[in-house]
């Protein structure tokens, strides 16, 4: 029952993460980024102000900000009952933890700051960082533990599969840069990175068509296997990347508008959410390989 309960509150927790990254972005792109100006006050004056739209915003993100703390706080609480230490179910669990609390912070000091675009890039890609813990834990919660290193071993497919993972953390990086040299501060007397918004771009464009690259390479290699579970994580892993490249390319040539910004921030948040999901799948796939090819050479062992 506890085992259960741990999963249903890491399922909770990072569905609440990413939708409270989508919310952040409807932050930024509303311009209300400091509707309200102190933290963890709304202002100077009151804790609570929703007197204007852009505060009413804010507050509401805040709101939802720490409604999702409660799932992530029960979720450690549960993961030091559901299992003895050892067993793969605390870690993540603090994970989420600690990065989201840390976030918290960070989202204050980001308005204190008057949105410093370094901030707000970090702010984002925290939020990443929990939603890997989350995933972690819900895979987690299956009961069996996570064969990191005899699953990720250097064979082709796991060398792949770890590029295609740095590359697409990579686009999530050079992504963030495009975002603080555009338009879309949060607010519209902030401070932005002095890049050229062109060059970033192109930047940013090439670790995607770089993680594209890969992708399509580890598909052509996992079609020629047997494990489905890998071939539908890749797959889909591949419409998300190749969807949202599109969304990328539309948004730049038609000048960045807020609802297209807005649907390539959801996007990136998904296909950060398959790309983990990939690491797994492939982590599993190898994992039960392993434990086939025991399995035999215990039979060989007693026949003999």
């Amino acid at each position: 029952m506890t085992l259960a309960r741990y999963r249903q509150l890491a399922i909770v927790t990072t569905i609440g993460i990413c939708l409270l990254v989508v919310a952040g972005g409807v932050v930024r792109l509303t311009g209300s980024g400091l509707g309200c100006d102190d933290w963890p006050n709304c202002n100077d004056e009151r804790f609570i102000d929703v007197s204007t739209g852009h505060a009413a915003i804010e507050q509401l993100n805040r709101l939802l900000s720490g409604l999702i703390g409660v799932p992530t706080l029960l979720l450690a609480i549960v993961s030091f009952r559901a299992a003895p230490r050892g067993s793969g179910l605390r870690w993540p669990a603090i994970g989420v933890l600690v990065s989201v609390l840390a976030n918290g912070v960070v989202g204050g000091i980001a308005v204190r700051g008057d949105l410093h675009p370094a901030l707000v890039q970090s702010h984002f890609l925290l939020a990443m960082v929990s939603i890997a813990f989350g995933l972690v834990a819900v895979r987690a919660s299956n009961g069996r533990r996570i064969e990191w290193s005899r699953s990720l071993d250097g064979t082709l497919r796991a060398r792949l599969t770890i590029s295609l993972t740095a590359v697409a953390a990579a686009a999530l990086v050079t992504g963030t840069v495009v975002t603080g040299a555009g338009p879309h501060a949060g607010e519209e007397d902030v401070r932005r990175f002095g890049f050229d918004i062109g060059q970033v771009a192109r930047i940013h464009s090439v670790t995607v068509i770089v993680a594209v690259a890969i992708g399509a390479a580890l598909a052509v290699l996992v079609a020629k296997g047997t494990d489905a579970s890998m071939r539908s994580a890749v797959s889909s892993w591949l419409f998300i990347a190749i969807l949202q490249g599109g969304i990328g390319y539309a948004q730049y040539f038609t000048g960045v508008p807020e609802l297209l910004v807005g649907t390539h921030i959801a996007g990136a948040t998904l296909l950060w959410v398959v790309t983990v999901r990939l690491v797994l799948a492939e982590v599993d796939s190898t994992g039960r390989s392993t434990r086939v090819e025991r399995n035999e050479i215990d039979s060989r062992r007693l026949r003999v």
